[in-house]
């Protein structure tokens, strides 16, 4: 794997962490109420390094197969679309996923449309 597209994910899951857990620190930090922080911290710093993990593995997992063959992104446009639309609709991740991984591969191989 290249160097840079590992160096753009810890980039992105850096800056994705602090953009999820900055406003929470700078909040807890101003309350006076310091009874049940322990908890709190733990729930903020799973979810915000979740999130964080989750976006950096989408910028690794779709930038090769952009640089090898950006005349395909349409495909990968069609496939975020799909998956993110159903996944609002439904609120179910695996079918929404999985329509989503159908709909690219069908796209990507079939459809010669590119940008």
């Amino acid at each position: 794997m290249n160097l840079e597209i590992i160096l753009v994910g810890i980039i992105v899951g850096i800056a994705n962490f602090a953009s999820r857990f900055g406003p929470f620190y700078v909040i807890q930090k101003h309350q006076q109420n310091s009874q049940k922080r322990g908890s709190v911290w733990i729930k903020i710093a799973l979810g915000s390094i979740g999130i964080a993990a989750i976006s950096s593995m989408l910028v690794v997992a779709t930038l090769p197969p952009l640089m090898e063959a950006p005349n395909k992104s349409f495909a990968m446009l069609i496939g975020f679309l799909t998956l993110a639309g159903l996944y609002f609709k439904f609120k179910k991740i695996v079918p929404a996923t999985l329509t989503a991984a159908v709909t690219y591969g069908l796209i990507y191989t079939y459809l010669p449309f590119s940008f």
